[in-house]
């Protein structure tokens, strides 16, 4: 079972009109702990309308990055989803476990690694890419990417911002 830690939301971010991603102030005498590894997820807790209410969320920021970063995509009828983007603030604490799971690349010296996402499962996805273009100079990140819109496309900015950062 996970041990849970209190940690406060550092930054809230919109990045749709569905989806916000949130960043946790991770103390340091737990930053060993919440280190984690590209496509890892943590598990959050909170009590919402007197019900607790358990989630799972992938990492989206690079192990690099010193971020414990996840994005949260509303849903209808979702108790954390809608109480997440609607109401949690800055400041507020959720019960958040360590980082884990076996979604990663242990073979980080291929040539070419491809990722294939659609939606909100572009999460874990840019977490490998990232980690991998940050740690490879002759690995090559090819990204299949499906969403309704442009609109509705998580982390829009920031795939293309690693496209020009990293093409070639």
């Amino acid at each position: 079972m996970s041990k849970f830690n209190l940690l406060k939301v550092k930054e809230i971010r919109k990045e749709t009109p569905l989806a916000v991603s949130i960043v946790f102030d991770v103390p340091a005498e737990l930053k060993a702990a919440y280190q984690f590894k590209a496509g890892q997820y943590i598990n959050i807790k909170a009590t919402i309308n007197q019900e607790e209410v358990r989630r799972s969320y992938s990492i989206s920021s690079s192990p690099k990055s010193g971020e414990l970063r996840v994005v949260v995509k509303a849903i209808e009828g979702g108790t954390f989803s809608n109480y997440v983007t609607q109401h949690l603030q800055v400041g507020d604490t959720l019960e958040v476990a360590p980082p884990e799971g076996k979604f990663i690349v242990e073979n980080k010296d291929a040539k070419i690694i491809a990722g294939i996402a659609a939606g909100s499962g572009i999460t874990p996805i840019i977490s490998i890419a990232k980690d991998i273009l940050e740690n490879s100079t002759d690995t090559s990140f090819i990204l299949v990417y499906g969403n309704k819109t442009v609109e509705d496309t998580i982390y829009y900015n920031e795939i293309e911002a690693l496209k020009q950062n990293y093409l070639g």
